[in-house]
């Protein structure tokens, strides 16, 4: 009926023609147009601006319409989408899910039965070559011992005839008495054999993967979305996405499964070197048994507590290198191997370094330096990022500077001028009415000047802060003006002593007279043992420099700058140092016209002198 139909539709510019095609797009751009909406073969050919993805064929229409997709319908923004369409319904058979399923199961479970006979088959084969029950083991020991024989040779006794008999029995025990021996082998073979087979044969293992099948067989899906492994499809691909299943797992103590994430984020950390071949072949095993892979839980932390793995996915190839050149390199030093260290050592890069802190103008202690040695030769690997090569700007200066000799005096003095004064901020205290009847004065180039204004009493005059145990201080003090015989004191006085006694009740001072054109030590009031030269007397300067290093109970007193002189504490008042916490710098004056001037306070590595 439908082929009559298209043989009757005539077009009406040329009658003989049969109508073929039929527009089907663009018609609402042309509502208003005369142009026909059904072609014939000659309006196709007469139409010089006929546009194919506008038509369609009728007898196309009528002939597919219920069993295909049509080309060109419906009107669509992307006839991709029809032709895909096509493709996709041009297999039938790969459209029939329900069928493909129903056919993979067939197969499978005749596969499966077929696996399963061959195995079963197999293993009875394996059983039979041993005794496996009773009956075979009771039946090999008839065969090894005749019992039967012995008593089928019993039941055969004649009346009235027992001698004959006894020598019958008496014979045949006798012969299996002679084989012994191999009546002994021959049973502890089976008894071997038939303890073999039990301690082999394990019905656990067995029902273990019978469960395991059953686990993958449940997880059997033909649906994307019910397989969260079919998207990693490499160990580079899921790397972020297994670290992030793991970090919260890090330290968090629980049942958690275990799977194949996991499994390849410990193994694939760069710091294990494998390669991307390997890391691929194991990953796309380790997804093929993540089901079983997950059926194992634990109840313990994958790492150590307050510890995770080191991400070296985050630093260079280059540092990785390093880091495992320091492991082969500390392995070696873990070895003790005396050669290997002393190579080390004798490298451009720590030799170059030990250079540096060995120089007397470092002022750093031995063991320190020993230490840094020990270090350099730790991280020697690292070394290499530093240029050793041309690391001096002046080599010849440097070699000079490292081998000074720091005992010279003039030098000494040089440097000694060059560090920054401290301030200690000297002031008098209330004691004997010393904020009025002495005046100290803070110069402009930091100098503290004292002055006593009369001679009534000793007055204190003391540093502002408490000095430090673990510090090494050195004071410089001048004489401006002293009458003849008159005397002043130096030294360290307790602060808390300061405003209601002298400093002599600390005994760690040292009391200094005018004596003509020096000062001298007079008394003995602490500081009075000699350490060097005889007695004590200043230089025409009437400087005195005062050292101290309470830690390790120094107090010594010098004349500056020739130090001819040096005085220290009495052994027996050294203990004060370490046990008095609030010890201060001191100076008391008594008479008028004493002026007496801090120069110099300042914090040193070394007493050189």
């Amino acid at each position: 009926m439908d082929t009559i139909t298209i043989q009757n539709l005539k077009c009406n510019k040329h009658p003989n023609k049969n109508l073929q095609f039929i527009q089907v797009n663009d018609i609402l751009t042309q509502s208003i147009s005369t142009k026909p909406l059904f072609y014939c073969s000659s309006c196709f050919n007469h139409d010089l601006h006929f546009q194919s993805i506008n038509y369609l064929m009728i007898d196309q229409i009528f002939q597919e319409a219920e069993t295909n997709i049509i080309p060109k319908w419906p009107p669509v923004n992307n006839y991709q989408i029809i032709s895909d369409l096509i493709d996709l319904t041009s297999n039938q058979s790969s459209l029939d899910y329900v069928q493909q399923i129903t056919d993979f199961f067939d197969q499978f479970k005749e596969e499966f039965l077929n696996k399963i006979d061959i195995i079963q088959k197999k293993m009875i084969n394996e059983a039979l070559k041993y005794p496996i029950d009773t009956q075979q083991i009771i039946k090999r020991y008839q065969d090894i011992s005749n019992i039967l024989q012995f008593k089928q040779l019993l039941n055969n006794q004649q009346p009235n005839n027992l001698q004959d008999h006894s020598i019958l029995c008496k014979e045949f025990i006798s012969q299996m008495e002679s084989q012994k021996d191999k009546n002994t082998e021959l049973l502890q073979s089976l008894l071997t054999q038939a303890n073999q087979l039990q301690k082999n044969f394990n019905m656990e293992y067995p029902h273990m993967i019978k469960q395991q099948l059953f686990t993958f067989i449940d997880h059997i899906s033909f649906f994307n979305l019910e397989i969260p492994e079919v998207n990693s499809i490499n160990h580079n691909s899921t790397r972020s996405h297994q670290q992030t299943n793991i970090t919260n797992q890090n330290n968090q103590i629980g049942d958690f499964k275990l799977g194949s994430d996991l499994i390849m984020k410990l193994v694939s950390n760069e710091s294990n070197f494998c390669s991307d071949q390997f890391l691929n072949k194991l990953n796309d095993i380790l997804q093929s048994i993540n089901p079983l892979l997950k059926q194992f839980s634990f109840k313990t932390a994958v790492f150590k507590e307050n510890k995770e793995q080191i991400d070296f996915s985050k630093i260079s190839e280059e540092k990785i290198n390093f880091i495992e050149e320091y492991v082969k390199h500390s392995v070696a030093l873990s070895r003790g191997e005396q050669q290997f260290e002393q190579e080390a050592k004798d490298s451009l890069e720590i030799k170059q370094m030990i250079q540096i802190v060995e120089s007397k103008m470092s002022f750093l202690k031995q063991d320190f330096i020993q230490q840094f040695e020990k270090f350099l030769v730790d991280v020697k690997p690292f070394l290499k990022q530093i240029n050793f090569t041309n690391s001096f700007t002046d080599k010849q200066k440097f070699d000079f500077f490292r081998n000074i000799n720091l005992k010279d005096s003039k030098l000494y003095t040089l440097f000694e001028e060059n560090l920054p004064n401290l301030d200690l901020k000297l002031f008098a205290t209330e004691y004997n009415n010393g904020q009025r009847d002495c005046v100290v004065n803070k110069k402009e180039n930091g100098y503290y000047e004292i002055e006593k204004l009369n001679n009534i009493g000793w007055v204190n005059c003391i540093s502002s802060i408490n000095l430090q145990k673990d510090l090494k201080y050195i004071f410089r003090i001048k004489v401006e003006s002293l009458n003849e015989g008159k005397c002043f004191i130096i030294g360290l006085m307790k602060n808390s002593d300061t405003g209601i006694t002298d400093g002599s009740t600390n005994e760690l001072i040292c009391q200094l007279q005018k004596n003509n054109q020096s000062v001298i030590k007079v008394g003995s009031w602490g500081i009075d043992k000699q350490l060097k030269g005889a007695g004590f007397k200043t230089s025409v300067e009437n400087m005195i420099e005062l050292r101290l290093y309470l830690k390790e109970q120094i107090l010594e007193m010098l004349d500056y700058p020739n130090y001819e002189y040096k005085l220290g504490l009495d052994d027996k008042y050294k203990v004060k140092l370490t046990q008095f916490d609030d010890l201060r710098f001191y100076i008391g004056i008594c008479n008028q016209e004493t002026k007496i001037i801090l120069m110099d306070v300042k914090i040193v590595n070394e007493f050189i002198y």
